[in-house]
């Protein structure tokens, strides 16, 4: 009878070394799953919004675009409104130019009230009528007697002619005309023509000009004017004009 003996196998140490192998390379299997997981995941935001993806056309990105999109809107009316709100408000050329009017016209008023009340100063320092003293009027003095040919004539606001009457600035404007010498129908603005002369070398013919009035001289110690509402115009002692009204500046024609 025979004897059957029993094997067994006992691992020996070559076969540890594959089981370390298998398991190491389970372990890169799965971190290879892993890192393919997390760019597929990675990935799917960039394919969902490049305008070269399938999930996303041109079309479907003009129409997010226009959705998020936002647009402000004014109306016209509402400016309009607002500016009207706002008091603010065009002016015409027209309009301008009869406010200046107005406003000279004014200025022009006041002066010649302002000159009324000297008037009546320097008439009262010269103690007479000046139109009662004899004037002598050199022969060869065309613009005196121009202006002489006007005594009597009525005293208006705004009058600068034979037909409507005189105001001071509009007498000598007319006077000086006659003689070709151009003038403005302002008292102030007449002081930036004709030629400056010291007052100590006044003579006949020469404009006179005060603050707000004007006048011109005749010679001696007389002046003749549209002297104030009420009065004609006139004679009027110079001295007594320059104690009222102070040293008038003197300019020439001729």
């Amino acid at each position: 009878m025979k004897q059957h003996s029993t094997a067994v196998a006992v691992p020996t140490s070559h076969a540890r070394p594959a089981v370390g192998r298998m398991r190491q390379g389970a372990k890169s299997i799965g971190v290879v799953c892993i890192a393919a997981a997390l760019v597929g995941a990675l990935s799917l935001p960039a394919a969902a919004f490049s305008p070269q993806g399938e999930q996303f056309s041109q079309q479907e990105l003009a129409s997010v675009v226009a959705e998020n999109s936002q647009t402000v809107t004014v109306a016209t009316d509402a400016r309009v409104e607002a500016i009207g709100r706002d008091g603010i408000s065009g002016t015409t050329a027209e309009e301008l130019e009869a406010a200046r009017a107005e406003a000279r016209e004014a200025e022009e008023q006041r002066q010649s009230e302002l000159a009324a009340a000297r008037e009546q100063v320097a008439a009262n320092a010269a103690g007479a009528p000046a139109a009662a003293a004899p004037v002598s009027i050199p022969a060869n003095s065309g613009i005196v007697g121009i202006a002489q040919s006007q005594l009597g004539a009525p005293y208006v606001w705004g009058g600068s002619s034979p037909s409507t009457g005189f105001d001071c600035s509009g007498f000598t404007m007319w006077v000086y005309g006659q003689a070709g010498h151009y003038l403005p129908h302002s008292s102030n603005a007449q002081a930036g023509y004709g030629t400056p002369v010291p007052a100590s070398q006044v003579a006949a013919g020469d404009l006179l000009v005060w603050s707000g009035h004007v006048g011109i001289h005749v010679g001696g110690d007389r002046i003749i004017h549209a002297a104030t509402s009420g009065k004609p115009v006139k004679y009027s002692s110079y001295s007594a004009m320059v104690a009222a009204f102070g040293t008038p500046e003197v300019r020439r024609f001729g």
